[in-house]
């Protein structure tokens, strides 16, 4: 965000509410956790990871393994969370330097010689070639990575290590068939249990999503009881489910989000049921992955943005209605007022027949007999002083609670209107924008943003397509300074090649999503323009990952070494944002 919240707006964020906080049901929509998703993983995987040699095993996230090897650029990823089992390659994994532990220690060294799935669960295995075993049982809350003997004895494990040794690998069960006469017996005697139910009983490997997929290519109602059902039902169902196997047979990946982002699906098949959503096909089912989990991980973060709203609002809501009741109990001052004001008055009309020392007076006030209590140290005048200083100060704190009143109820419905509002911000949109339009107005209630002046980087600052924010190097020092210092791992680094010149970054955090292929261009194009090749036509630009560039000890200022890299040919250009 560009500004941060006081006092309120930096209270710890809650757990998220509302649509957004429930982020098992996006993903378990995705089918990330799916057997046929895995089984298609592991198809892929059995070409690749055969020979490839371990050579680390880490985590540096909580519930999520990295899977490093010697011989292979991508890392193999394992989420083990209640909310996200999933297991994919990635070649944007780097081990930070700071807060990873090593895992599976008896791993590194290994190498794979096979990749298989049990044929009736979620059990991955990798078979090392000293006979052991690395499984990944990715179903249910307690997930988890193995390492097993070849008699199948855990170990070692990723999560719960202590609780796991000692314990037994799970044999691989046999295939379960699709046997569509048992399903017909089970929808006889299912009783009162809904059709979908039974269908998820019967053909377990499918899942919730292509359970109801069968259901709408076959268009029949899920809830109805399957013991209801007709033989011509369970024949359209048969076909359905026969038709979605072949599909899974020759998958296809797709991932159906919907307009604000959210990755409603990752499908294998043609989802009839997602047709209202839009729809990405990808190139393998690994970038699927990815693209999906960072969808989540936006939304995700995006909810908890949200909050960091709603919650200051809630309980500036919550207080201000305290203060509020309080407020209507201390209602009686003016009255009080009144009742000293006539007390000193009786006492100032009898002023000749009192005298000091006495401890109360009987008056009659407003037709009704009143002892006044007095204070036996002072004269009869100065207690009449005293009930008349009393009344003042009483009248103006009827004054103050009657100003006090209104201030919080204009404050309460205020907040309130404020945070209606803010119900109604798409999460991933975030709060800046918000607090932009009203600052003014959470100002007056005390939860006013608090611009941050900070001091602009010591680059040279363009924006490009996309909103994203490009900074250059102006010499070796500075070079130095914005690759090794400023530039975050996942940043692209541009640099002109066969000469000396200015490095660039692109921050990917600047902006939304990927940076396009516009962007990369007027990156490229900046490095080319503030290199010794600035006059020529075309020039080769280096881009790769800010990770994957490093400085030789002892080098001169600016000297770096990338170890992989893409090349642009762009023309030396700067974008119409002037630099900063």
């Amino acid at each position: 965000m560009c500004c941060t919240l006081i006092h309120k707006l930096s209270t710890r964020i809650r757990q998220s509410i509302g649509k957004f906080a429930d982020f098992r049901y996006i993903v378990d929509k995705t089918v990330i956790s799916n057997y046929y998703t895995f089984r298609y993983i592991v198809s892929t995987l059995s070409s690749t990871l055969p020979g490839k040699r371990i050579r680390e095993a880490y985590s540096q996230n909580p519930d999520e393994l990295v899977v490093a090897f010697d011989e292979l650029s991508s890392a193999l990823i394992f989420l083990c969370r209640q909310d996200a089992n999933a297991m994919y390659l990635s070649n944007r994994a780097a081990r930070a330097r700071r807060n990873s532990a090593d895992c599976l220690k008896g791993c590194p060294g290994l190498r794979v010689t096979e990749v298989a799935i049990d044929p009736a669960d979620r059990i991955i295995r990798f078979l090392l070639d000293d006979g052991r075993t690395l499984a990944a049982t990715l179903y249910g809350p307690r997930s988890n990575v193995l390492l097993a003997a070849e008699d199948g004895a855990v170990l070692d494990a990723f999560k719960r290590p202590r609780a796991t040794q000692g314990t037994t690998l799970e044999r691989p069960r046999p295939e379960q068939p699709y046997d569509f006469d048992l399903f017909r017996s089970a929808c006889a005697g299912a009783g009162s249990a809904s059709l979908a139910s039974v269908m998820r009983r019967s053909f377990p490997l499918l899942g919730r999503t292509l359970v109801a997929e069968a259901l709408l290519r076959a268009a029949c109602d899920g809830a109805r009881a399957a013991a209801d059902t007709e033989a011509r039902v369970h024949d359209d169902l048969e076909r359905s489910v026969r038709s979605l196997l072949e599909e899974l047979a020759s998958p296809v990946v797709r991932v159906y989000v919907t307009q604000e982002g959210s990755p409603e699906y990752l499908s294998l098949v043609d989802l009839r049921l997602a047709r209202p959503l839009k729809e990405e096909r990808m190139p393998d089912i690994h970038a699927a992955i990815g693209r999906t989990l960072a969808l989540r991980g936006a939304l995700e973060r995006g909810a908890h943005e949200q909050e960091s709203i709603l919650t200051p609002l809630r309980e500036e809501i919550a207080k201000s209605r305290r203060a509020l009741a309080r407020a209507e109990e201390d209602a009686s001052g003016a009255s009080r007022a009144e009742e000293y004001e006539q007390c000193g008055n009786a006492l100032l009309g009898a002023l000749p027949s009192l005298r000091k020392g006495a401890r109360t007076f009987a008056a009659g006030i407003g037709g009704r007999e009143v002892e006044i209590a007095l204070e036996p140290s002072l004269s009869p005048l100065e207690n009449a002083r005293k009930y008349f200083t009393r009344a003042k100060r009483a009248r103006a704190a009827a004054a103050e609670t009657s100003r006090r009143r209104e201030e919080l109820r204009s404050r309460i419905e205020l907040a309130g209107r404020l945070l209606a509002e803010a119900e109604r911000t798409p999460a991933g949109e975030g709060p800046a924008e918000f607090l932009r339009a009203h600052g003014e107005e959470l100002r007056l209630i005390g939860l006013a943003p608090a611009q941050r002046k900070e001091a602009l980087p010591p680059f040279r600052l363009f924006t490009v397509d996309g909103g994203f924010e490009v900074w250059a190097g102006k010499n070796g020092s500075n070079n130095d300074l914005l690759t090794l210092r400023y530039a975050k791992p996942d940043d692209l680094w541009f640099h002109a090649r066969g000469g000396s010149g200015s490095h660039v970054v692109l921050r990917k955090r600047s902006g939304k999503g990927e940076p396009p292929r516009r962007a990369l261009e007027q990156a490229a194009a900046i490095a080319a323009y503030y290199s010794k090749m600035k006059t020529a036509g075309t020039v080769a630009v280096a881009m790769t990952e800010r990770r994957f560039v490093r400085k030789p000890r002892g080098a001169a200022p600016g000297t770096v070494i990338i170890e992989r890299e893409k090349v642009l040919f762009v023309a030396p250009a700067l974008p119409k944002s002037a630099a900063l």
